[in-house]
């Protein structure tokens, strides 16, 4: 039985959305508001002025080495009116990320940073120009199983841990299903409201300052035009890498085992994108299996 990806319309869209939250970023008289909001409630500051690129490409050292593409590049001030010169403004990343990579985003964030401080340092200039960095993702899964909601993770000197060990870096992995216990209600909400983005979830002036700025997204011609684009041609994509992973899937089956052919498949739906309620259709549909044993394959081979 073919497995057929049903059309959401935009209005029906959430921040957690790919594309709605990229669409936040592009929209100039949207993002800086956007991400300020954003920011207060992740670090629960007060957060007077941002200055937001969207889609930041960093490349790398060569034409060979692997560049990286930031969600939302924004460099902050907080507890001042403006950016001064002589100030040297944190940076910050927030990444919405729905696809499962629960074994790779410890070094992907990693990866991230490096990136991200590689492009400061003129020659001659001294360390204490390099701003701090905080990366954050938030994810619709638990990458540590431990039902957090807020997971921060920083550099310490292992054998003593009393001792301050401040080199900038800091990241933070907020779950969107975690556990109420270790946070705040305004981000709690917050975070509920970017899985559905619906005025039922509206709970604070914040909340409704960004409910506001969604709907006026939502309704301009030019984002939902740029949405019917984008669907067609991702649907497209998917369906492509779906035959292609059920063909290849089912050669390699046949030929050396049918955990070889569902790994195949795996790794070629990976690569055009495709979501885990996707791959978890075409592996019951395809290879006969129950849910919790197609489940099964998908975090044996996620890795």
């Amino acid at each position: 039985m073919e497995h057929t990806r049903q059309f959401r319309p935009l209005s029906e869209l959430n921040l957690m959305d790919n594309f709605l939250f990229h669409e936040m970023l592009l929209q100039e008289d949207v993002r800086e508001e956007f991400c300020r909001i954003l920011l207060k409630t992740i670090l629960n500051k007060e957060v007077r002025h941002v200055k937001v690129t969207p889609q930041k490409t960093i490349l790398g050292a060569d034409t060979n080495k692997h560049g990286i593409r930031l969600d939302a590049y924004i460099e902050a001030v907080v507890g001042s009116d403006s950016i001064d010169a002589d100030v040297v403004p944190d940076i910050y990343d927030i990444e919405p990320n729905r696809t499962y990579e629960r074994e790779t985003l410890p070094k992907r964030m990693r990866y991230y940073h490096g990136m991200i401080d590689s492009r400061f340092l003129q020659a001659g200039q001294t360390y204490d120009k390099l701003p701090n960095v905080v990366i954050i993702f938030i994810l619709p899964y638990d990458p540590f199983g431990k039902d957090r909601m807020v997971y921060t993770i920083r550099n310490e000197v292992l054998e003593e841990p009393d001792i301050e060990y401040n080199d900038g870096a800091l990241k933070m992995i907020l779950y969107t299903k975690g556990n109420t216990k270790d946070s705040g209600k305004e981000l709690q909400d917050m975070l509920k409201y970017m899985e559905e983005s619906t005025a039922d979830n509206v709970t604070n002036q914040d909340i409704e300052s960004v409910h506001h700025l969604v709907n006026r997204v939502k309704s301009r011609k030019e984002v939902d035009l740029n949405y019917m684009k984008s669907w067609e041609w991702d649907d497209y994509n998917k369906k492509l890498g779906i035959q292609e992973g059920i063909e290849l899937g089912r050669s390699e089956g046949l030929e050396k085992g049918i955990a070889k052919g569902i790994q195949s498949l795996i790794l070629s739906c990976r690569k055009h994108n495709i979501s885990n309620e996707d791959i978890l259709a075409d592996l019951m549909s395809n290879f006969d299996l129950t849910q919790e044993e197609a489940q099964e394959y998908l975090d044996r081979f996620s890795g």
